[in-house]
Parts: structure tokens; sequence; C-alpha cells
């Protein structure tokens, strides 16, 4: 199994760390986002042929209870269960930090961030701003009660709590046994 917390390695240590969880991402990313990026990679063909023919013109027949048939397909975002679509969301969610950040830091490499599926890190505030528009243009929401922005190096990601600039990982220790982890004046961290 990969080690999906790897990415974090290289933003250690970091003060500052927005980490996002984003609200039904797979099912609100829009289908010409994906189109429009794979164009730019290839050619317009291409792009439709993987965009349009496998994701957008996927059309089902849903059963309703007082009506005949009706057909049906997708407009944004995918069931998360369709293979095809996983490595189009994670490669276009890329190409959105990326944007975000020559919107503010023209011209310069930034790798001040990880992604995992949905979840996002960005240690950079004026990027991070950058990425929260871009995902309010497109339509798509970020989850604030999973979320969390910290000045202290506070983060979750794939999973994992880390605390004190990245360093500690408090995810193996139990909310019972962090709970016991106190004294009279306080709880130790």
């Amino acid at each position: 199994m990969d080690d999906q917390t790897a990415p974090l390695i290289r933003l250690v240590p970091s003060k500052t760390c927005l980490s996002y969880d984003l609200k039904s991402a797979t099912d609100w990313w829009p289908l010409v986002f994906l189109f429009e990026r794979l164009a730019l990679l290839f050619d317009r063909s291409f792009a439709s042929s993987v965009v349009n023919t496998t994701l957008g013109t996927n059309v089902f027949e849903v059963p309703f209870v007082k009506r005949a048939l009706s057909q049906v397909s997708f407009v944004t975002g995918q069931p998360l269960g369709y293979y095809g679509y996983w490595p189009l969301f994670a490669f276009t969610h890329h190409v959105l930090v990326w944007w975000a950040a020559e919107q503010v830091r023209p011209g310069i490499l930034f790798d001040r961030y990880a992604i995992l599926g949905d979840d996002v890190l960005i240690t950079d505030p004026l990027v991070a701003e950058q990425y929260r528009l871009g995902l309010q243009r497109l339509g798509v929401k970020i989850s604030t009660h999973k979320s969390l922005i910290s000045s202290t190096g506070a983060v979750e990601f794939a999973k994992q709590f880390l605390v004190k600039d990245m360093r500690v990982n408090l995810s193996p220790v139990s909310m019972k046994a962090l709970c016991g982890f106190h004294h009279p004046h306080g709880y130790y961290f």
C-alpha cells in the first residue's frame, strides 16, 4: 500500500497550514473543467473522446415511482465508484492549485501543497485564498466543519492529525487515551 502521507514530508516544518476537505467534490466537479484541461494538454479531439464519450454521454435509465423510465446523464461530477473519473479528477485538482499559485506567484514552481483525493493542504495563505476563489467559480464547496486552518502547524490530511509544525502525529492516540493525559492544571500537549 502506498504511503498516503508521504507528500507531507516536503512540507515539514510549516506553521501556516490550510487543510481543506471538499464537500461532495466528485459530485460537483464540472466536466467542462476536465475537458478544457485535457484539451490544453492534448487536443480537443482527445479531450472529447475521454471526457464526453466516457463520462458525459453515459446515459442511464432511471425508473421513477409515478412516471415512465427517464434517461439521465452527468454534466457535473461522477459517482465516486466510476474508476475512469478518479484520475481526471485528481489531475484537474492539481491543476486548480497550480492555477491558484500562478495567480499570486507567477512563474514560480509551487510545491507547498499536498493533495489526496478531495483533501488538500496548502501552506501558503495567498495561494489558498486563490484556490478557494477558484473552487467558488467552479461551484465546488469546501466542507468547513472538516477543514482546518492553522497558524501553528496543525493539519488534518489523509485521516492523520498532525500538530506542532506538522512534526507530531496524534492520530494513533484514541480520544479516550488523549483525555487520560491530563494534569489538574490542563492537558499535556
